[in-house]
């Protein structure tokens, strides 16, 4: 069932995750969370984009975010999505690299929070 009746051009999902990317400002965190925090995160990740899906017009892009580093929670999620859904396609992230869909922003790089943004285009 959709969330939504209407359909959108684009859709922002800035997902509930455990929050690794955010240790270097909130030490504390890394003792608070556990392995199976992470798998529930992950499973309502997946849960969330799978229900977003169908709200995309026809060109629509969906954005993921989270801010964390764990493979449960990127590239494991982005990866199961896309396999559930061929009627989109990995949406390049920068014109620089077309082939670039998804990306890690490393927090020893940039001295911010860790993230990983992965897009999709639904199919015209």
């Amino acid at each position: 069932m959709l969330p939504n009746k209407q359909k959108f051009d684009g859709i922002l999902l800035d997902a509930p995750c455990s929050g690794v990317g955010t240790w270097q400002r909130n030490p504390h965190a890394r003792w608070t969370t556990t392995m199976d925090d992470v798998r529930e995160l992950a499973t309502t990740q997946l849960a969330l984009l799978n229900n977003l899906a169908g709200s995309l017009k026809p060109a629509g892009k969906l954005i993921y975010a989270v801010c964390t580093l764990t493979r449960s929670e990127t590239t494991a999620v982005a990866d199961a999505f896309a396999k559930a859904h061929p009627e989109l396609e990995p949406l390049p992230l920068s014109t620089l690299n077309p082939q670039l869909s998804t990306t890690f922003l490393w927090p020893h790089e940039l001295n911010a929070n860790g993230m990983f943004l992965a897009a999709w285009k639904r199919k015209t």
